[in-house]
């Protein structure tokens, strides 16, 4: 993707205008389109020197890029509505993805840093942020960012100025900030859309299950197996051990639609929330587990029943996965050089419409 040909330049240009026209000052337009230009251009680390070098600009274009994302006050939720309407009209998604992104840093200065168990690595220091995607069958590309902050970060006066968290910011579960992520996107462009997200690690499924529920929204959320469940004779057991040690058998396993992939060993059950004063609605439950037992079952809640449309819009989070990665590893999603909560969502805003733009200009291919 290094190496913008003129014909690039002059797309990213017409690009830059439509995402950033509501900045209020040209400086600030300008220097959107550099930064923009020097993520999907600099090789390696997206740290302000290199991609100030790469840009070929003055020696002082490192604190003017510095200055943009950290300091400049400019409303990233205007940005974004139009990034997911440009995403919109240029694809065909059949999803809003939710994820967890796992962001490492070194030290504890930077908003919202905590130690925590991180899957596949164990404990470490990160940030912790939710993403949301729009994905369809043959793309996925994140149009939404919210950070999580700890206790420790919204208790400490100090701390939250010297980040500049909002004071309307109050604690919230993941499952809170994922229904107030739904919320906030364009419901012209995203209430018909079913919601994939991956809590497998997360609190608050309950409120987020229920809140979805009222909005009569779909969904499918991987959820984990200590969630409790109530099933159909009315116990309520965690979703992990709803099967047992016994295999699992495949749904519908006489009419199954030509070519719908089969994972290895799949179940599912009707079960309920166990509420304590209200009926839960009733939902599916869904898992997978490895045909060698090399990992923990996959396991997914859902208010989908075809269950073949169930399974395809789960393959939706592994989409989701692979494209965290590729966010972290060539757009520069970990290299945010700033501490402050509007600097990180500047920037995620940013890494976010140079993956985009890259995507339909075609100037990366996944591998």
């Amino acid at each position: 993707m290094y190496g913008l040909t003129p014909h690039h330049q002059q797309l990213l240009r017409a690009f830059i205008t439509e995402l950033f026209e509501e900045l209020p000052r040209a400086d600030q337009r300008r220097w959107a389109g550099a930064y923009l230009e020097g993520l999907l251009t600099t090789p390696g680390k997206k740290t302000l020197r290199r991609m100030a070098d790469t840009l070929g600009a003055s020696s002082t274009a490192s604190q003017s890029l510095h200055q943009f994302v950290n300091a400049s006050p400019w409303q990233w939720g205007p940005v974004r509505d139009r990034l997911a309407q440009w995403v919109g009209q240029r694809s065909t998604p059949d999803s809003l993805v939710l994820d967890m992104a796992y962001i490492r840093k070194r030290g504890n200065q930077s908003c919202g840093v905590h130690t925590r168990y991180i899957p596949g690595e164990g404990v470490g220091s990160c940030q912790l942020a939710l993403a949301a995607m729009l994905a369809g069958r043959d793309h996925i590309a994140p149009v939404d960012w919210d950070l999580h902050l700890p206790g420790r970060w919204l208790e400490d006066p100090a701390a939250r100025t010297r980040t500049r968290i909002p004071d309307a910011l109050v604690p919230r579960s993941a499952g809170r900030q994922a229904l107030d992520l739904v919320d906030a996107q364009d419901p012209r462009l995203t209430a018909a859309l079913p919601v994939v997200g991956n809590f497998s690690c997360a609190d608050g499924i309950t409120s987020l299950v229920m809140g979805l529920t009222r909005r009569s929204r779909e969904f499918v959320l991987a959820v984990p197996a200590t969630m409790l469940v109530r099933t159909e004779r009315g116990n309520a057991v965690p979703a992990g051990q709803m099967w047992g040690p016994s295999r699992p058998q495949y749904p519908d396993h006489s009419d199954r639609p030509h070519g719908w992939p089969t994972p290895p060993a799949m179940a599912t059950a009707m079960v309920r929330l166990p509420l304590t004063h209200a009926t839960g609605p009733e939902c599916q439950l869904m898992t997978v587990r490895p045909s060698n037992g090399s990992r923990t079952p996959q396991l997914w809640l859902s208010n989908v029943h075809d269950r073949r449309r169930m399974y395809v819009l789960a393959g939706r989070l592994d989409d989701s996965a692979r494209l965290i990665e590729v966010l972290a590893d060539r757009f520069g999603l970990a290299d945010f050089e700033g501490r402050s909560y509007p600097g990180w969502h500047h920037y995620t805003t940013l890494v976010s419409a140079a993956y985009a733009w890259s995507q339909v200009s075609h100037t990366y291919e996944p591998a």
